[in-house]
């Protein structure tokens, strides 16, 4: 098949996708993927945004000095400022000249993003995509000056989907195990009061990690009564392994049960049964809704919800 027909059923297939649509019309660019802090999901998400650009032939490259455009592939700005506002700065101060790209990303939560934006973005920032509605939502009510191109599409880690590495993986799948993979940081559980964000960083942090332990023991014991295979548990964290460990730990689970987005994605690609956990901000909810209604195997188990 030559290039051309290539560009045609890419674009074919990008119609009605903003993110993608995007990048078609800019594959004359050339984009450097910044790398941002973050765990064995964020990695997903790199991979997922090589695995897109190579499929719509965009150009990318490893020396930022090349390229037109920096690209942050996803990320949760609105929780996390070092893949946000932070991270954003940083490219900003090192790269002046260079356009800024944000990939589908989550943007509720947090204000440090718009303000960012509006005191530093300038014309730098071409455009922002959201991976869930709200996000989006947050995006149109950051009233962004009309040349930043802003839309809603899916979490790169979902561009894997069609991969031959994703199919590698689902081949080598077993069920050797249950998985029970929580979070015990900030998103664990509603926000904080007025009262506790008003505490110096160091007792709010204590105050975040015990409400984080606390929760990560609600949603084990609400797992252990949802569980429908007869497999040994295995309850670990699995987002903080490095990536292979992490592919491999979720290849081998019979059914996961989970409140971390990309474990939940992962699982739902390699076609395992999941259940899926509240969060402080419903964004596995939200994900799951907007991407993989009517594909995947996902089930919210009933009062899994954070307690007051």
């Amino acid at each position: 098949m030559s290039a051309e027909q290539v560009a045609v059923e890419a674009g074919a297939r990008a119609e009605a996708d903003p993110y993608l649509r995007f990048l078609l019309e800019h594959r004359h660019w050339t984009f450097y993927l910044k790398a941002y802090p973050g765990n064995s999901g964020d990695q997903l998400i790199m991979l997922g945004t090589e695995a897109l650009l190579d499929r719509l032939g965009v150009r990318r490259t490893v020396n930022p000095a090349e390229a037109d455009a920096i690209l942050i592939p996803g990320g949760n700005p609105g929780h996390w400022p070092d893949c946000g506002a932070a991270l954003w700065r940083q490219v900003w101060r090192r790269f002046p000249d260079k356009r800024f790209v944000v990939g589908p990303a989550g943007f509720t939560g947090g204000h440090e993003w718009r303000d960012a934006l509006g005191r530093e973005g300038g014309q730098r920032v071409v455009a922002l995509f959201a991976r869930d509605p709200a996000s989006f939502a947050a995006l149109q009510a950051a009233e962004l000056p009309a040349s930043v191109t802003i839309g809603l599409s899916h979490d790169p880690a979902l561009q894997l989907r069609a991969t031959e590495w994703l199919e590698s993986h689902r081949q080598a799948a077993t069920a050797e195990h249950v998985l029970l993979a929580f979070r015990d940081d900030h998103e664990t559980e509603a926000a904080r009061s007025r009262a506790v964000e008003r505490l110096p960083y160091r007792c709010r942090a204590w105050l975040e990690r015990a409400r984080g332990r606390r929760s990560r023991q609600r949603k084990i014991a609400a797992a252990r009564r949802a569980l429908t295979a007869d497999r040994p548990l295995l309850v670990a964290d699995v987002s903080k392994q490095n990536l292979h460990l992490f592919l491999e730990t979720v290849r081998q689970a019979a059914e996961v049960h989970t409140d971390r987005l990309h474990v939940m994605l992962l699982s739902a690609m390699l076609g395992k049964p999941v259940f899926a956990y509240p969060t402080s901000h419903g964004k596995l909810e939200a994900v799951y809704r907007h991407s993989l209604a009517g594909w995947a195997h996902v089930e919210f188990p009933a009062g899994a919800g954070e307690s007051a």
